[in-house]
């Protein structure tokens, strides 16, 4: 969450002067999408990630490999600012924050044909810092995106068959990278909505049950997501 706060501090701030600077000079003719606006999106989200455990398969053979796909919906707040040039083209960045309801669960198999452990995978809250540009037709701004990004991810490891209490085997901040592309329409001069499609790949950080042992472990997690919002332009 420190990246993520430094990262947006870095990235919003030259914005913030551009637009200062730009108040007293003569918008070009239609829409100027200069400016700082905040706003609300929802959307759903599809993960993929791998659990790695060495040694931990079937007796203690082999290698343990476990498939996760969380997904679910999310939504959350963004807050940015853009700079519209003589040209129509739009410079900005922006930073957002989602909660989500985006989990799933996978068993592993302990052999003969038994499940004993599921593994419950959980998105709790993911972020990003993105410089954005795009070309302003009028009231209308396709634009692309990409930065830094955050996420807090947990693993569980839950009894299949109730009687055992449930482990958390992995509760930690991941940070990535995010890329993503969408397009806005401002129908009026302080409303706009936006489509927006993003990857996010969040990288793999060792299990953080294992901590301190001489185990080779590590997850890793990526999720696609679609979403669409309503920003307030100031």
């Amino acid at each position: 969450m420190k990246t993520l706060l430094l990262a947006t501090a870095f990235i919003l701030a030259p914005l913030g002067l551009a637009c200062a600077a730009d108040i007293n000079e003569v918008s070009p003719a239609g829409y100027d999408w200069s400016g700082l606006y905040a706003g609300v999106d929802i959307g759903y989200a599809a993960g993929k990630s791998n659990l790695f455990i060495a040694g931990a398969g079937q007796g203690g053979a082999s290698d343990l490999n476990v498939g996760l796909d969380p997904n679910g919906f999310i939504g959350g707040v963004h807050i940015g600012a853009n700079y519209q040039m003589a040209n129509s083209f739009v410079i900005g960045a922006e930073a957002d924050i989602a909660y989500s309801n985006i989990d799933g669960l996978s068993a592993i198999d302990a052999g003969g044909g038994g499940v004993n452990t599921l593994l419950k995978s959980e998105l709790k809250w993911s972020g990003s810092a993105r410089l954005r540009a795009g070309y302003a037709f009028d009231r209308t701004l396709p634009f692309i995106t990409a930065g830094v990004a955050a996420a807090k991810y947990e693993l569980i490891a839950v009894s299949a068959g109730g009687q055992a209490p449930d482990v958390t085997l992995h509760s930690d901040s991941h940070v990535g990278w995010t890329v993503g592309a969408g397009i806005e329409h401002a129908f009026t001069d302080r409303w706009i909505a936006r489509a927006e499609y993003r990857f996010s790949d969040f990288g793999s950080q060792d299990l953080s049950a294992a901590a301190g042992l001489p185990t080779e472990t590590h997850v890793d997690l990526q999720t696609q997501d679609v979403r669409v919002g309503l920003s307030y332009k100031f």
